[in-house]
């Protein structure tokens, strides 16, 4: 695809994330750039996520967040990248900006169980013990069969 369309940027995106899934972490990097170079290119935010989720796996949690908070600034209502960000700032040991973007994940339409997990980590480092049960009791009813309902049960909350 790349050598019949050299200038799609969709095209570079895919390949910069095929390149982070195969742990090519500068040359995914290489991509991602190439993709938002293309003044046309209309899917920034989707390249700049997966940027940020790629830069956190290679272990650069500094660039990640940049990138997360660029892209979060050009799609706020994106619950992937709300939800990055969320995870980013809590592994970095910041729960209070955690909880700003995880609750805005989950107080909306696409709150998952994963999403609903991190937000029951973040309100129990912040010692909210109400949050922690609401989202719980949430977690139970729509994803009863999860794995993180599991989790929650069991009080793994360190795993």
């Amino acid at each position: 695809a790349q050598a019949l369309r050299p200038g799609d940027p969709d095209i570079m995106h895919n390949f910069g994330w095929l390149q982070c899934q195969r742990q090519r972490y500068a040359e995914s990097m290489q991509w991602f750039d190439r993709a938002l170079a293309v003044p046309a290119y209309t899917s920034r935010s989707k390249t700049l996520m997966s940027q940020g989720v790629c830069l956190e796996r290679s272990g650069d949690l500094t660039a990640a967040e940049q990138v997360l908070l660029r892209a979060y600034e050009l799609d706020a209502g994106s619950p992937v990248i709300g939800y990055g960000l969320a995870s980013l700032k809590f592994r970095r040991g910041d729960a209070k900006q955690a909880q700003f973007y995880v609750r805005r994940v989950n107080n909306g339409e696409f709150a998952s169980a994963e999403s609903l997990w991190l937000g029951i980590k973040v309100e129990r480092a912040l010692k909210d013990t109400i949050a922690m049960r609401q989202l719980g009791e949430q977690l139970r009813k729509r994803f009863p069969d999860s794995r993180e309902l599991l989790a929650y049960e069991r009080g793994a909350f360190d795993e």
